[in-house]
């Protein structure tokens, strides 16, 4: 049974087709997760393929998103995105590899690419998640300082923004503020992030409510 499964984007951008890996639903396999909720996958690291970039002008997106993302583009925001990427010097990057032979190096640069799209869009929700990403990609690297540089910045942009968000995002957003704090040793800011999720929300199938309900047991 194949790990990869071959498929294709067109770039909503440059309108160019091309060619992505993705993993397999029955090669994805996660031996656990993290406090924060990042998986530890077994055997292949899920995450490393969760952004495709257009070869011909590095547009940047999550995967998931690769049937809709167009739905987010007006004419004016495409504009600010074919600025930013005329600006990139592209001879300085790693080569454009959407497939199964992907580096770490070119999934970090995916992702410094893919947050500057998304802010760019307006997306800060799937800012936030990509941040994220980046984070779980230093811790990693075992590059502490950097993760912990990225998790502050994050919740920078979850301050300013998270009562913005729907009510699933919010949740989200506000399970990584509580765990941003808790990282960066504001214990009592923390507590009072998870106090204010699990009095307002009780919905015990949600996994950042329960991954809060057990942070928040460790500062006690």
């Amino acid at each position: 049974m194949k790990d990869f499964i071959r498929d294709f984007a067109v770039c909503p951008v440059c309108q160019k087709e091309f060619s992505f890996d993705k993993v397999a639903s029955t090669s994805i396999k996660i031996s656990s997760y993290d406090l924060d909720l990042k998986p530890e996958y077994r055997d292949i690291n899920v995450s490393l393929y969760s952004l495709i970039t257009c070869p011909n002008c590095y547009f940047t997106f999550l995967e998931k998103d690769k049937d809709y993302i167009y739905e987010y583009l007006t004419s004016q925001n495409t504009e600010k995105v074919k600025l930013f990427l005329n600006k990139i010097n592209k001879l300085s990057l790693p080569e454009v590899d959407n497939f199964s032979s992907k580096t770490h190096e070119f999934y970090q640069v995916q992702l410094m690419l893919a947050a500057n799209i998304y802010a760019i869009l307006g997306l800060l929700s799937e800012v936030i998640k990509i941040l994220i990403k980046f984070a779980w990609y230093y811790r990693e690297q075992n590059e502490e300082e950097k993760e912990l540089g990225i998790l502050y910045y994050c919740g920078k942009i979850i301050e300013k923004n998270y009562q913005t968000f729907s009510e699933e995002d919010y949740i989200f957003s506000l399970f990584y503020l509580g765990y941003i704090n808790y990282r960066l040793n504001n214990k009592k800011e923390a507590a009072n992030l998870f106090d204010y999720l699990l009095k307002n929300y009780n919905n015990p199938t949600n996994p950042y409510l329960k991954a809060a309900k057990f942070l928040r047991g460790e500062l006690k």
